[in-house]
């Protein structure tokens, strides 16, 4: 590292999206922050997965998301000192690993009717809890916020509309 630049200031409990994120430092914390909180679903167990995916197509969600916050964004980690090199490298492997059961090449990996079974799952889960590890994360956890709106239809009451809210909080020992 450049003597002259330090490590960019990072607090994983604080809504980096209620800051302005046209200044691109906010914009790269929040980008992180959703990395964080996409592997910590990744690292959970199937049903506290699909709780936190809420609609949808949990095992394409968590992949998407990843891509997302990670694949399109990890140069500026690098570049900001958000992520080391073996961490890089490490996050990497994760990706590697989606990439290699993409399209057609393991259907039972994409099916979310598989997700608490499927041995391929298991190894994501700990290679995110690693990688939480290497970042020193492991003491985050997700508050799951989520409002939903039925609609009245003929075959009776619809969900129509799902927002789900996800905040890091720092995971409190009981004693």
């Amino acid at each position: 590292m450049n003597p002259t630049q330090q490590n960019m200031q990072f607090d994983p409990t604080h809504n980096y999206g209620s800051e302005n994120l046209e200044i691109a430092e906010n914009l790269i914390r929040w980008k992180f922050a959703e990395l964080l909180k996409n592997l910590i679903t990744l690292s959970s167990k199937a049903q506290r997965q699909t709780e936190i995916i809420g609609i949808g197509v949990a095992c394409d969600e968590m992949v998407e998301d990843f891509n997302t916050y990670f694949t399109l964004s990890y140069n500026s980690y690098v570049e900001n000192y958000l992520l080391t090199h073996a961490q890089h490298l490490k996050l990497l492997e994760l990706e590697m690993f989606f990439i290699e059961r993409s399209a057609y090449k393991s259907l039972d990996f994409w099916d979310d009717f598989l997700l608490s079974t499927n041995p391929e799952w298991e190894i994501v889960r700990q290679k995110a809890k690693e990688i939480l590890n290497m970042l020193d994360f492991k003491d985050l956890t997700v508050d799951l916020f989520r409002e939903e709106k039925y609609e009245n239809t003929g075959n009776g009451n619809q969900i129509s509309i799902q927002s789900t809210q996800l905040r890091l909080v720092r995971i409190v020992e009981q004693f």
